[in-house]
């Protein structure tokens, strides 16, 4: 029996968001296709009615991922902008959470690393996610000219991010690691003038 076009659709999201969270728990490598399928509630076969291989299933999930985190962002500069919406950005962040969700958190920290190893599409969609993060911390955070808004999102950016992986390999000294999160958030905080 045939199914709908709606429960394709269902089953295609259902697919993509069950991968993006296993993913960025045990990276693309970490996972097979039999693994991804069951945790979307489907069979093997299934993954490859919706998908070619399992990397475009990763690059789907990842932009899915990706497309989540930058939303977030995106709704705290349209909720409050300006310093608050930065404040936001950068405690909910470089945090205790983040570093101990990474299935929920962003994609960036958990599965960058993987990003060069990746093919073109996995490539384009990394790419994509990081403009698009430093697009929303530009806009909480603008300055006298457009490239030195530019500037500051990129440092604010790849400085959270470096927060949150090196607080995650250092998590095994949980003193150390909760001190980089701590210093790193405070110090992004007053330098923005964001407290």
């Amino acid at each position: 029996m045939r199914i709908s076009k709606a429960e394709a659709e269902r089953n295609r999201a259902r697919l993509v968001d069950a991968a993006a969270k296993i993913l960025r728990e045990q990276g693309i490598e970490g996972v097979g296709v039999d693994a991804l399928a069951k945790a979307a509630g489907v069979t093997h076969g299934g993954v490859y009615s919706h998908f070619k291989s399992k990397d475009d299933l990763a690059a789907a999930a990842v932009e899915r991922a990706l497309q989540v985190s930058a939303g977030e962002w995106r709704e705290f500069v349209e909720a409050e902008g300006g310093a608050h919406a930065l404040a936001r950005m950068i405690r909910s962040y470089v945090s205790r959470t983040h570093r101990d969700n990474p299935g929920t958190g962003c994609s960036i920290t958990s599965l960058g690393a993987e990003a060069g190893r990746g093919g073109k599409k996995l490539r384009d969609v990394f790419s994509t996610g990081v403009t698009d993060l430093i697009a929303e911390m530009q806009k909480a955070n603008p300055a006298p000219t457009e490239a030195e808004a530019r500037e500051r999102a990129i440092v604010n950016v790849a400085t959270m991010i470096g927060a949150v992986v090196m607080a995650r390999a250092a998590v095994a000294d949980t003193d150390l690691s909760d001190d980089i999160l701590k210093l790193v958030r405070r110090d992004l905080l007053e330098r923005n003038n964001a407290n």
